[in-house]
């Protein structure tokens, strides 16, 4: 098939592209590098655009399927600039399907889409209601925590997701891990979060471009089982040996106490555990 995927070059992007061409598709690639560096895809790609999907770029072609992984993702930066999120995350999305032809639409959703207690998260269910409305083929996907690598592509500008701190951590990159709350409802006192390894993502995407558009509201990539933050510490100290530092700060605006998937997509299907993620992630800040 003929695919574009938006975001190619970043976290998730890298890992969905390389899965693509490792199934025999055409693969063009979409990035703006907005955080000043990338992931090198090109060996992975037919054609490649540095192209902003915010901008006016016109109507630009037809696909089999499109992925739209690009957007910003940090609840707390979301909160300080909510019209940039609703720029990139809605009106994005918006620009992306009054200027591509595609028979199957597939969006990166967000497991904070259930809270809504931040404008991250507000900004990608504006976009769902968006898709449902003028797409006719679509399968939105709510990720839930993307962690783990496959050994060469990473997560890009500021450490923000716990295992990559974490890792970071335990690889003498960073002083202390932050755990921000330790009084929520909760068995240890910290937020529990489902946890889904970046290339059982990718997997999940390539199965579902081979079936065709779900048309359903959405469709969970997890793991069914919650951890709290206080339990991934444990496993990266399992899996590393170290022991980490640990701060107890704040509770930050826009955190919900619990996000576990309830119902699974029947295309996720799990090859790597927790501590898995933990080992790769550390494995990888160790040649970095």
């Amino acid at each position: 098939m003929k695919l574009l995927v938006t975001g190619c070059n970043g976290y998730i992007g890298s890992h969905v592209v390389k899965a693509l061409k490792e199934a025999d598709h055409w693969v063009e690639g979409w990035d703006n590098n907005f955080h000043g560096e990338f992931n090198d895809v090109s060996k992975y790609l037919n054609q490649y655009e540095n192209l902003d999907v915010t901008d006016r770029f016109g109507v630009h072609g037809t696909y089999d399927a499109v992925v739209h992984l690009a957007g910003r993702g940090s609840v707390p930066q979301s909160i300080k600039e909510p019209s940039e999120y609703y720029r990139v995350n809605t009106f994005g999305t918006q620009n992306m399907i009054n200027n591509v032809t595609t028979n199957h639409f597939i969006f990166a959703g967000t497991s904070s889409s259930w809270a809504m207690a931040s404008p991250y998260a507000r900004s990608k269910v504006a976009a769902e209601d968006i898709i449902k409305e003028k797409i006719n083929g679509y399968t939105i996907f709510r990720f839930f925590n993307a962690s783990g690598t496959n050994g060469t592509f990473r997560q890009l500008g500021s450490a923000t997701h716990l295992i990559r701190v974490a890792a970071m951590v335990a690889a003498n990159k960073l002083p202390k891990i932050n755990i921000f709350g330790n009084d929520y409802d909760t068995r240890d006192g910290t937020c529990i979060r489902d946890y889904i390894h970046v290339s059982d993502i990718a997997d999940s995407i390539v199965k579902v471009i081979k079936e065709g558009p779900q048309n359903r509201p959405y469709e969970c990539l997890g793991s069914m089982q919650g951890f709290s933050v206080l339990e991934v510490i444990n496993a990266m100290e399992k899996v590393t040996g170290k022991t980490l530092e640990k701060n107890i700060a704040p509770r930050r605006e826009g955190d919900s106490v619990s996000n576990i998937v309830d119902i699974l997509s029947p295309y996720c299907k799990l090859s790597k555990t927790l501590e898995d993620m933990c080992l790769d992630q550390y494995k990888l800040e160790l040649r970095l």
